[in-house]
């Protein structure tokens, strides 16, 4: 939600703000904003896909701090959209300006377009940290300030509704709460440090509240306030509907280009408002200048933006006090839900897609940076949502045969219901698509419901999603747990991605994959358990002095030389499409084979999303492989050919390649540099290094021979077997 121009009214108005203290209390924080503002308010990474890694640092930088200064956060979570359709319009212009918007940023234009996994792995990371939260029935916005009212605590967002509720302590915008420096106060006599005390560690912040924002517009009401929010256009009403109304009353004009009709507005609306003695005066006043025949409509459309600003009964103060599981949101067919979908919901578990195809029956598809002139990134994902579509809706379909039982199970009128709307991106545009879920499971037959899927045992449930996905389990059995579910995923995307991707796509994901493992199995060794000591050659004879300098993050040098190099974008290297845009694929496989998972009471341990993708890695990544000709080789040598982290490659690699054809992959088109190396390769006499650098053909790069490598990396331990706690380099470790 958001009213237009109002925002940068307040900002430009800084005495509606009151400096404070913030520390030793609650905060309910909107957490769809929060998400938003951590992200772009700190110039991450959009072109390439993301980087979900700082963004979990960020995220648990934010609640540490909080904590530190004994704030308990409380985040909530939108739900579905509302069934009355008030906000439809707006959601499918706000899906029309993202795709626009992709291609504006992959032009190295402005704007902000959330990453695919963004949101998730938000989720993922303030529930790790043990921060309590939950999932509204619909929009999160009354929801929020309901909760901070019955606590007397502020109110965290970024959302201009929030200076139009009357939040008892006040809304603190994130802009106004410094939240990266943690301050120790004192109280008492600050000129004597006999008489000063230790406070405590708090955080600056400045909170507005609407008492303040009357008081400095004398005759100014509080319960004015949403009248002033819908006349001033919002998520509901466009501004463009009043345009009658402010040709009656009389707008300042400014003296300079920064006094922006929004500017006018609202100082008109609020000096015409402090004139009016009631609310009911100033509604009646503002319906007279439409058409008589006209009025009523108006009234109810006026009366229904301005109720988003009214208090309602709130659920959640009961759910954090005693678990209650009361909830107002019902299928498309008014049937309630399963308690353990409930209890998902509340604890912001069940994603918002879900809540949408359950409540609505329409979906609107997430628009990343992808190539417009393919098909969308999301065509790949198709089979995963119509298995999670017929997971869901199938719960109308089974309460609707138990009612009625003699009822034909496929009348026109059935299979017109059962249907999920979903909008998409076509080249530049929106296009609904209906879709009817018939997917069925060779071995289940037609998929569960959700009530009966918690009557399968886990097994069946992880063979379940495996079956949606074309993958056994004994196809990955020998990966390491940490990594299956990511691993059944790749091989999926492989085989449905379209256009294709190549064997580079293949191998920047995994070597993505490698890295973050390497990373968090480092770094966490006690002092204590450092390997011994070694003799510098540098050192001896100095009085036998032992030296030992840890390698970087406790990967060997080589293998950090050779990640480091693509952490960051190269202003030599072109932003690269075509590449980017398979990434965008795996993105939304990933995305909605996470999705399914959770449908399915996670059967599969969740991914670590914070690691699961770097979009300036990946890309650096790629565009370096493009130059190569050999480029599995490449990457064995830089990875140190028989260390353990090569042969983690290699055999990742290999399981892939093994349960996807090589038909599923593009040919592969060779930089001019890549050519005149291989040409240049060809044409001398010298044998090949065992790791394909003496191919004698352009295609060989995209069909090695995996039986060449085999023997090279078969069974090699790079690290010592005395060492018991050298094995933590193995990669096989479930995190």
């Amino acid at each position: 939600m958001g009213i237009q121009g109002f925002t940068k009214f307040i900002e430009d108005n800084r005495h509606l703000f009151t400096d404070c203290q913030l520390c030793n209390t609650r905060v309910v924080i909107d957490g769809n904003n929060l998400c938003y503002r951590l992200y772009f308010d700190n110039g991450l990474d959009v072109k390439h896909g993301g980087e979900y890694e700082q963004f979990s640092d960020l995220i648990k930088l934010f609640f540490n701090n909080l904590r530190t200064c004994h704030v308990e956060p409380y985040v909530i979570y939108d739900g579905a959209y509302e069934s009355n359709d008030h906000k439809f319009v707006t959601t499918l212009d706000r899906s029309k300006r993202r795709i626009l918007l992709s291609e504006t940023i992959a032009r190295d234009g402005p704007g902000h377009l959330l990453p695919a996994l963004a949101s998730a792995t938000f989720k993922q990371v303030v529930s790790s940290q043990g921060v309590r939260c939950a999932q509204c029935d619909y929009e999160a916005d009354r929801e929020v300030v309901m909760l901070a009212n019955s606590w007397n605590c502020p109110v965290i967002s970024v959302d201009s509704d929030f200076f139009i509720f009357n939040i008892r302590a006040g809304y603190i915008p994130l802009n106004h709460l410094y939240w990266r420096s943690v301050c120790k106060g004192k109280t008492g006599d600050q000129e004597s440090d006999a008489g000063s005390q230790d406070k405590g560690p708090y955080l600056r912040a400045q909170v507005y509240t609407v008492d303040n924002f009357c008081s400095s517009f004398d005759g100014l009401q509080v319960e004015m306030l949403p009248l002033l929010g819908t006349l001033l256009g919002n998520d509901y009403l466009p501004v463009t509907l009043f345009l009658p109304f402010y040709s009656q009353i009389k707008l300042p004009k400014g003296d300079n280009v920064f006094f922006s009709r929004r500017y006018a507005r609202a100082y008109g609306v609020i000096s015409w408002l402090q004139e009016r003695e009631s609310l009911e005066d100033a509604l009646h006043r503002v319906l007279n200048v439409f058409k008589k025949s006209e009025r009523e409509d108006y009234k109810m459309m006026i009366q229904s933006s301005m109720v988003v600003y009214t208090f309602f009964e709130s659920y959640l103060p009961d759910y954090f006090a005693s678990g209650s599981l009361l909830c107002r949101l019902l299928t498309h067919d008014g049937y309630p839900l399963p308690e353990w979908v409930l209890q998902n919901i509340r604890q912001g578990a069940m994603p918002t897609m879900c809540l949408n195809a359950l409540a609505n029956h329409r979906v609107f598809l997430h628009t990343q940076i992808e190539d417009l002139s393919q098909p969308s990134a999301n065509t790949c994902s198709l089979p995963i949502r119509v298995a999670i579509y017929n997971i869901l809706l199938s719960h109308d379909e089974s309460k609707a045969l138990q009612e009625s039982p003699t009822s034909p199970k496929k009348s026109p009128q059935h299979t017109k219901e059962f249907c999920v709307q979903e909008y998409d991106r076509m080249g530049k545009d929106l296009k609904k698509t209906i879709l009817r879920p018939e997917y069925e499971s060779t071995r289940y037959g037609c998929l569960p419901n959700l009530a009966g899927v918690l009557a399968l045992c886990k097994e069946d449930r992880k063979t379940l999603l495996l079956e949606v996905l074309g993958v056994k389990l004994e196809d990955i059995s020998q990966i390491p747990p940490c990594l299956q579910f990511t691993i059944a995923v790749l091989c999926y995307w492989i085989r449905h991605a379209n256009p294709k991707v190549s064997h580079l796509h293949l191998y920047c994901l995994l070597l993505c994959f490698i890295r973050h493992d390497i990373l968090s199995c480092q770094d966490s060794l006690p002092t204590e358990l450092l390997p011994e000591p070694i003799v510098s050659t540098s050192q001896q004879g100095k009085k036998g002095k032992h030296i030992w300098t840890p390698p970087k993050s406790w990967i060997p040098r080589t293998v950090s030389a050779f990640f480091d190099k693509f952490q960051k974008g190269s202003k030599t290297r072109s932003f690269d499409l075509e590449g980017v845009h398979g990434f965008a694929q795996f993105q939304s496989c990933m995305q909605y084979t996470t999705y399914l998972n959770k449908v399915l009471c996670l059967p599969f341990p969740p991914p670590d999303l914070a690691g699961l993708f770097s979009g300036i890695f990946t890309h650096e990544l790629y565009k370096e492989m493009t130059n190569k000709s050999d480029v599995l080789g490449w990457v064995m040598l830089g990875l140190g050919k028989t260390s353990q982290v090569a042969e983690e490659f290699y055999r990742l690699q290999t399981v892939v390649r093994q349960v996807v054809s090589e038909e599923c992959f593009a040919a592969r088109q060779q930089s001019k540099t890549a050519r005149k190396k291989q040409k240049r390769r060809e044409s001398s006499a010298a044998s090949s290094s065992g790791y394909g650098e003496g191919s004698s053909s352009s295609s060989s790069v995209e069909n090695e021979d995996l039986k060449g490598y085999e023997a090279s990396v078969d069974v090699v331990a790079s690290c010592s077997l005395e060492n018991k706690f050298a094995g933590l380099m193995s990669l096989d470790c479930d995190n």
